[in-house]
């Protein structure tokens, strides 16, 4: 015999159903992803030795790195530091494929479980393990002889950080687009490549000037901008800000748009 549920007397949880024991489980799962820790820690430090150590005696500027001036390691490291956040947010945001695959995300459907608040856990996630790869990328720098200002460190490592929230949402756009096995495989080359083309990998003043110009329209052009003006002392050029808010504006809407759509086939 069967009982009808009253579904009057029900109450919707707190909060969208977040709850600490729910964000807990989160953070273990992404800290036990060998590939996140591989990428958001360990590469930005080999860079570091391979990259920036060499150049820690060269000056950008005239006044020699002795006498007061910059070290041309210093905008290296803080880039390695942007690429570790935006490593840890994208790789937090597309893991969601995965957990797609693994049925994990239909079983969070069956819950009270607000979407909007499973987005929200999982930039928080990426938003942690973005703090930590900045942290440790700025100490072991610190440890290897490559030294700025306190103020600029400090201002630099945070725009690093939060800038990188950007990343999550194309992840998360990534994560929902693609399955599984194909998600990894398409974020691979795309993170690379963009960071190259923003900054982050080669000093842009090199390049002719049409690449200068192009570069200001990428979506890592603006994070990278911000962080390495800050860490020398500079005014960031005037559309690193916008081009900040423009493309988290389209990553979002396209990870809402995949969601959506993700959601439709349930």
């Amino acid at each position: 015999m069967s009982v009808a549920i009253d579904t009057t007397t029900r109450n919707a949880p707190r909060w969208g159903g977040f709850s600490g024991r729910f964000l807990g489980i989160e953070l273990k799962r992404t800290f036990r992803n060998s590939s996140v820790i591989i990428f958001t820690l360990i590469f930005p430090i080999v860079m570091l030795f391979l990259v920036a150590l060499p150049n820690k005696n060269f000056s950008t500027s005239s006044t020699p790195v002795a006498q007061g001036g910059i070290s041309a390691a210093v905008p290296i490291m803080i880039s390695m530091a942007v690429y570790g956040a935006m490593m840890a947010s994208t790789m937090t945001g597309v893991s969601v494929a995965s957990e797609r695959a693994q049925g994990w995300s239909r079983q969070l459907r069956l819950t009270p479980l607000n979407p909007v608040v499973y987005i929200l856990v999982k930039v928080f996630c990426g938003l942690v393990l973005g703090a930590i790869a900045v942290i440790v990328t700025l100490i072991i720098g610190a440890a290897i002889g490559i030294k700025a200002p306190i103020g600029n460190l400090i201002g630099a490592g945070l725009l690093a950080w939060i800038t990188s929230i950007s990343m999550t949402s194309l992840g998360l756009a990534i994560g929902y687009a693609f399955p599984a096995q194909n998600a990894m495989r398409y974020l691979g080359p795309i993170l690379p490549i963009l960071s190259f083309l923003g900054g982050l990998f080669f000093p842009l003043y090199l390049l002719p000037q049409a690449v200068q110009d192009a570069a200001k329209f990428t979506p890592v052009w603006g994070i990278a901008n911000l962080a390495q003006s800050a860490i020398v002392g500079a005014a960031p050029d005037v559309w690193a800000v916008p081009n900040l808010l423009a493309w988290f504006a389209i990553f979002t809407g396209l990870a809402i748009l995949m969601f959506r759509r993700d959601t439709k086939r349930v």
